[in-house]
């Protein structure tokens, strides 16, 4: 699967080298370019039971250059049960790296759910899940929402949706976009 753009102005291994992700494989695998995601997924994991799957994060970011995407690929997401994927940007933000996930998922028969990195809906980039709308749209509104709270019931939901798992998550709860900090209330 390794294909290298043979273009001018691609990657260039002596002078940028090649970045490779070192992580072993886990049934759910959640990719994503915020920092937010990311802590917060780390935050939700010790709010999960015990017993529930292995996840693992990786920074889009660190997933530019083709041959890092189709290392990951063959050795992390070829063996996922579940692949989440959150773009900010839309598809073309990172074509080649969906394209390779998309493969992947025909060819082990993983579960990939593609869901816009933001709160504006984009039905192309949701179409490209291989879940129902309506599970695409309520996994996104969990993310959407944000918290810890909210993403632990997501993964729940997926683990329940996807791995035959019972943890009857709660829905989505919406969290207020703003609010008023009372400064030196209770401290003194």
């Amino acid at each position: 699967m390794h294909r290298i753009a043979a273009t001018p102005g691609g990657w260039n291994p002596q002078g940028e080298g090649v970045i490779v992700i070192e992580q072993t494989p886990a049934p759910i695998i959640f990719m994503t370019a915020a920092d937010t995601d990311i802590q917060t997924i780390t935050a939700s994991t010790t709010q999960l039971p015990v017993e529930f799957p292995a996840i693992r994060v990786v920074n889009l970011l660190h997933l530019q250059q083709q041959l890092t995407i189709d290392t990951y690929a063959e050795t992390v997401l070829a063996f996922a049960q579940i692949i989440i994927l959150r773009l900010l940007g839309g598809r073309s933000y990172w074509s080649y790296g969906l394209e390779v996930v998309q493969e992947t998922v025909q060819q082990t028969g993983a579960t990939l759910i593609v869901l816009p990195g933001d709160d504006r809906y984009d039905s192309d980039l949701i179409g490209h899940s291989t879940v129902a709308l309506a599970e695409a749209n309520q996994l996104w509104r969990y993310f959407t929402e944000g918290g810890v709270e909210n993403f632990t019931n997501a993964l729940e939901f997926i683990a329940d949706l996807c791995l035959g798992k019972n943890y009857n998550p709660l829905p989505p709860k919406p969290v207020p976009r703003v609010g008023i900090y009372p400064w030196g209330v209770g401290s003194g």
